[in-house]
Formats: C-alpha cells, structure tokens, sequence
C-alpha cells in the first residue's frame, strides 16, 4: 500500500548496530534505531528514516523530522 520498507541487515551488522546502542529491539515495534541529534529512537523503515547507500544499515543517521528541522532553520539563518 505504502512505499515504506525496512531495509534488511547482514546478522553481524545487527548485531553491532544492538551492542553499542543504535539500535534496540522493541517488542510492539521490532527493531528501532537512534537518531543521535536528539536521541530517540524510531522504527528502522523509510517512513522515519532516509535512504543512504553509503551508510552500511542503508539508511541517514538523522531521522526524516531532524534532517528537516536542520534544513528549515538553515534556511531561515540565511
């Protein structure tokens, strides 16, 4: 229905992504991960999060709302 997805990740990247904290498991909402700029976590799809394939789990480091808070306020200082 939706264009959203969940990239799948390799076992041993998921794994890292859960020890050191970016992402987590949660039961109602499977796997999260962190945007780091105002530390919350999100669900690990394309609704929250942009495609990057540079980035080993495929998607930005910022989520979707921080990108374009980022964006709007650069845009206002200029």
């Amino acid at each position: 229905m939706f264009d959203e997805y969940t990239p799948l990740m390799k076992v041993g990247l998921l794994q890292r992504c859960l020890a050191n904290g970016k992402a987590r498991l949660d039961a109602e909402l499977s796997l999260q991960k962190g945007c780091p700029h105002y530390q919350k976590c999100w669900p690990q799809d394309t609704l929250f999060w942009s495609l990057c394939r540079r980035i080993p789990d495929v998607l930005q480091s910022w989520c979707k709302a921080c990108q374009l808070e980022f964006k709007n306020a650069k845009r206002k200082s200029a």
